[in-house]
């Protein structure tokens, strides 16, 4: 029996052009006759949802899935919660964000084409196995994603990319107010402008360490107190690790999460890279709370690409996270408002990743 290929691929990705669709389509067309591969566009969340529900019942060897780090996520929320199963999984890196994807070996331009035929070449070999990777993932209030952060992070590329915090708070209550699916409206309204590279320094500056860039400009530039109270603001409302209410030597700025990255940017030479301290402990995530003045975490920042740790921060395994307060979070890319959060371990998804080359 032919192997099943389904790939989804979202219009709205940052590089998702009919062009590079038409490329990709070519790319898997080398497949016909050897394998069935359906290869649909989804305009939108119910049309995504419609489509994942027509293949419900049939055997998919593979889902490919043609975006960024949002578009994964949306994706594998709804895969999992209609299907039964959970597939085999290929990343094609066209969005904004793409930190999941690097992981995997897929950060050069040609890299969904090299994908593509990899895919191919290998299920057609029924070798798909050999080339898979296992990536802990995470539930967080039932959406499957690998990364979340609160606090810090969101606020320093808002800056970063000339926001004031008088728009940050007006986000704030404009996501109170609507469906969290509507912030691209709500941040035209707030800004004035269209959405452009609000997560684009995650994507080009490879993951945390732009963050760091962003962090030190703003400490050495001429941001006004405003900007800077919007920084310190802490983190409000309890934490609790595994149920347990935890207390930590000053209040919180932040709390991250990644199911696959050391979260004190382990990244080597800046590429992201899955970093054996993130998941040490079989079956729990690492969580880092830093505390105090976020000010005094950022000149730290470079130092720990090494490996060091941040003076002013808890690092714990866990299996929950919880933090009860309505609050927004960045989760793999996409800014998400919930009253309250809680991320628990999810165990692992085979993912096919690119060989690793010299």
């Amino acid at each position: 029996m032919r192997q099943h290929l389904l790939l989804l691929a979202n219009p709205n990705g940052r590089n998702v052009t009919p062009k590079k669709i038409k490329i990709l389509q070519d790319a898997f067309s080398s497949g016909e006759g050897r394998l069935q591969v359906s290869f649909v566009v989804t305009e939108n969340l119910s049309r995504l949802e419609k489509v994942i529900n027509e293949y419900k019942d049939r055997e998919i060897t593979l889902v490919g899935i043609v975006g960024g780090d949002g578009t994964v996520m949306h994706t594998r929320t709804l895969l999992e919660n209609i299907w039964d199963y959970c597939p085999l999984y290929a990343f094609f890196p066209e969005g904004t964000m793409n930190n999941v994807q690097h992981t995997l070996g897929l950060s050069r331009k040609d890299s969904s084409v090299k994908l593509a035929r990899l895919i191919v070449d290998a299920a057609c070999a029924d070798t798909l196995e050999m080339h898979t990777t296992s990536l802990p993932s995470l539930d967080i209030n039932g959406k499957k994603g690998f990364n979340i952060g609160f606090g810090l992070i969101p606020k320093l590329l808002w800056l970063y990319y000339g926001h004031s915090a008088k728009q940050y708070r007006e986000l704030e209550e404009a996501l109170h107010r609507c469906a969290p699916r509507l912030y691209q409206a709500k941040y035209e309204e707030v800004t004035g402008k269209k959405e452009e590279d609000f997560f684009d320094l995650l994507s080009k500056e490879r993951g945390l360490w732009g963050i760091a860039k962003a962090g030190l400009r703003l400490l050495n530039g001429s941001k006004a107190g405003d900007e800077r109270y919007l920084l310190h603001k802490t983190v409000a409302g309890e934490i609790r690790f595994d149920g347990k209410k935890q207390t930590f030597p000053q209040a919180p700025s932040g709390a991250y999460v990644s199911s696959y990255e050391e979260i004190n940017l382990g990244l080597g030479k800046f590429n992201p890279v899955p970093s054996p301290e993130a998941n040490k402990e079989k079956g729990k995530f690492q969580v880092v709370v830093p505390y105090g003045n976020p000010f005094s975490i950022i000149p730290q920042l470079p130092k720990v690409t090494n490996g060091k740790k941040l003076s002013n921060a808890v690092y714990q395994y866990i299996s929950t996270l919880e933090l009860p307060a309505e609050r927004i979070a960045q989760v793999d890319g996409e800014l998400i408002l919930e009253k309250g959060f809680t991320v628990r371990y999810d165990g692992t998804r085979k993912v096919i990743r690119l060989p690793v080359t010299g």
